[in-house]
């Protein structure tokens, strides 16, 4: 129920068209978990019994490693909470005016945290944020009993994420490993058919939307091989096979649109090898979808199988590779992108192998991966985001306690700590304004539904399990609205502040007045935070876009930095992922420009060569000649932004040296040159298609000129 994950891992996105089995299924265990945890907490005599419900509704996920994954985040975020509550309260019990100054500064820093992370570390620090309301405000009127009132907050929470671990390793064991045996044998079916594609004589606009796709769902792969590994241990001696795996579906993915650029410009009537190369390509893949059928069992046979695909797979890439002609500049660039298309792709086949066989397989071949680092997947830290949340943040936290003292207002803590989630939830959202007003909407329904238990039901309950019958549907309406994307926030308010203003004791109180005097401060804090979020620093989309552009473009430059080319697969992963953002921003701000979106492809490609001419040089490195041949180049590469037409001329420049130079040496030292020219002159191409991208940021600034 973590709105600080990626959509993708909501469980909205697990849910199946209308109210699925699954999400009966997700919505009766949680509410199971719940009840259960709320009777320990009672059976222990806890005085918050319900936060350990609440903790059960907020870590709640269809799938078993992500209830690992986010338990053990919130956790270390309330640990981390806890301490800091203890710091504070040691430090200005006596002054609630520093006290504020120093929890706002904290939620900001936390804030700041949970917007750079990513899954559901970023949730962690929203926790260590929330716990300090959840102890300290409390404990203004009596610091003495901060101790008992940690060591109470810790307990519940541990007691929730038991509860919650129990329930989902009896009726959900095993299911991020099962989901991503299927999404990972899914996702390769859908890169061959994207590659055959790029192979083929259509439009190269057709790859765009499956490339977009397949580099969501290699994200989302990434995850699920985290959540496989708390979940089964069997998985974690394969992690780094799949997370090769799945460093090369993105390589697929860039190669393939090359390779497709390079076949249009080739005549592969001409190059017979080149012709075979292509079609024997076909017939492989066509093979390896009949091998990851749905309806084909993860059996012995199967996994042999492949592993015969496999190295035929390698053998055709060999075979392609030793086709390199460097005094064919054209077959020379189609025969190595086809190459590195077959070589990443046996790095791909080679994890759906490993996790087929559920075992390290030996593979004898490079292309299995075995020379080459298990570089983890890197993504973009979004550091601008993150200054901005964390200033409204902790705007929002000294704006609702100044309102508290000024006030006097004896529930006045309360309304600050209604802000606090909020602000936390709410940070990570593209349109945070109609989230609060959704998560408004939420509190509203909660009271309602506290009110209704409070007065009509609760008092007929005369033990636990008649609690149970009112508490229960209510939870599971709770969950099933957190389930529904469109809903989602109403979901989460209520999950979070029914029992929080029900607040059922042992024993129970009945006290009109305390509870709306509790719905009157929530709403409250509904309507400050909505307040804030609308006038301090408002969500810009369009800034958005224009930050992420810019950051696209200057990455380019980075990549000359530096003795050594960085890693292919974190650098890769990293902009795809500033893609997926970039995309997703674009639909927020309701922008259609083709323009941003094949510039910053044509970027992610530009880097790709960049790196493989840096790697090839560095083989030769200390050459006098080649130093001088490249420095015009690598030059106008970090000034692409200011001269982008400059930079095409002294690319086209370097490379026509380099196959000089090449035509001069020895077979081995003339296929690097030629090689090396040949990336220049595709990074000249996508440089010279692109200028208007390239040179945004120069425009950008003429006009903003008072000149």
């Amino acid at each position: 129920m973590s709105v600080a994950a990626p959509a993708s891992w909501r469980p909205g996105a697990w849910r199946l068209p209308g109210a699925s089995p699954a999400a009966w299924a997700h919505a009766a265990r949680t509410t199971l978990a719940a009840l259960a945890a709320v009777g320990i907490a009672y059976a222990l005599e806890l005085g918050t019994p319900y936060s350990a419900a609440v903790t059960v509704l907020l870590v709640a996920h269809p799938v078993h490693g992500m209830v690992l994954a986010k338990s053990v985040s919130r956790l270390a975020g309330t640990v981390a909470g806890a301490l800091m509550a203890i710091l504070l309260m040691g430090l200005f019990s006596q002054s609630p005016e520093l006290f504020l100054l120093g929890f706002g500064l904290w939620m900001g820093l936390c804030t700041l945290g949970s917007t750079v992370l990513r899954h559901f570390r970023s949730y962690g620090f929203v926790l260590a944020g929330y716990t300090v309301v959840l102890i300290a405000l409390p404990g203004t009127d009596s610091p003495d009993q901060m101790f008992d009132l940690v060591t109470t907050r810790i307990s519940v929470v541990a007691i929730g994420i038991l509860c919650s671990g129990v329930v989902a390793a009896l009726l959900t064991s095993g299911a991020a490993a099962r989901a991503l045996r299927a999404r990972l044998r899914t996702a390769v079916r859908s890169l061959n058919g994207y590659l055959r594609l790029a192979m083929s004589d259509g439009d190269g606009e057709q790859l765009r939307p499956l490339r977009r796709k397949l580099s969501a769902d290699v994200a989302e792969l990434d995850a699920l091989v985290e959540f496989a590994t708390m979940e089964v241990a069997e998985v974690a001696p394969l992690r780094d096979t799949l997370r090769m795996a799945l460093g090369a579906m993105l390589g697929v993915l860039a190669a393939a649109a090359s390779l497709h650029e390079a076949l249009r410009r080739t005549a592969t009537d001409r190059d017979p090898a080149l012709a075979q190369g292509v079609a024997g390509s076909l017939r492989l893949l066509l093979k390896i979808d009949a091998g990851l059928a749905p309806d084909r069992p993860a059996n012995r046979l199967a996994v042999k199988c492949l592993m015969a695909l496999h190295r035929r797979l390698v053998a055709l890439g060999s075979s392609v590779a030793a086709g390199l002609d460097p005094a064919n500049v054209p077959s020379l660039v189609a025969h190595d992108r086809l190459a590195e298309v077959l070589d990443e792709l046996g790095m791909v086949l080679a994890g759906v192998i490993v996790l087929q066989a559920g075992r390290p397989v030996a593979l004898d071949d490079a292309a299995a991966g075995g020379n080459r680092r298990s570089d983890r997947l890197a993504f973009h830290l979004d550091w601008r985001a993150g200054l901005i949340n964390g200033v409204r943040a902790a705007v929002a936290v000294w704006f609702a306690g100044a309102l508290w003292i000024l006030s006097g207002w004896s529930y006045g803590w309360m309304m600050v700590g209604i802000v606090v989630p909020n602000s936390g939830l709410l940070a990570m959202r593209d349109h945070p304004e109609q989230d609060a007003m959704e998560f408004f909407k939420g509190c509203i329904l909660a009271a309602v539904l506290g009110w209704l238990s409070l007065v009509w039901l609760l008092p007929l309950a005369d033990d636990f399990f008649g609690l149970c019958l009112v508490l229960g549907p209510c939870l599971f309406l709770a969950v099933m609205l957190a389930t529904n994307p469109r809903t989602i926030f109403i979901g989460v308010g209520v999950s979070v502040f029914y029992l929080v203003l029900l607040t059922p004791t042992n024993p129970m109180v009945y006290d009109a007045d305390l509870y709306l005097n509790s719905v009157l401060a929530t709403l409250a804090g509904g309507i400050v935070t909505m307040v804030v979020f609308r006038l301090v620093l408002p969500a810009d989309a369009h800034g958005h876009v224009r930050a992420m552009s810019r950051t696209i473009r200057r990455d380019i430059a980075a990549l000359l930095a530096g003795d050594r080319a960085p890693a292919p697969v974190a650098w890769e992963s990293r902009m795809h992922d500033r893609m997926l953002r970039l995309v997703g921003r674009m639909r927020v701000a309701e922008l259609s420009d083709d323009r941003l979106i094949r510039g910053g492809f044509a970027s992610l490609r530009i880097g790709r060569e960049i790196i493989r001419a840096r790697r090839l040089l560095a083989g030769v490195a200390g050459d006098r000649r080649l130093v001088a041949a490249m420095a015009p180049s690598w030059q106008a590469l970090r000034d692409l932004g200011r001269q982008p037409a400059a930079a095409v001329r002294a690319l086209r420049v370097s490379a026509g040296r380099l196959l000089d130079l090449a035509a001069t040496e020895r077979a081995d030292m003339a296929l690097t040159l030629a090689r090396v020219a040949a990336s220049l002159i595709e990074v000249a191409m996508l440089v010279g298609r692109n200028r208007r991208f390239f040179q945004a940021e120069t425009d950008q600034r003429r006009r903003s000129s008072p000149c």
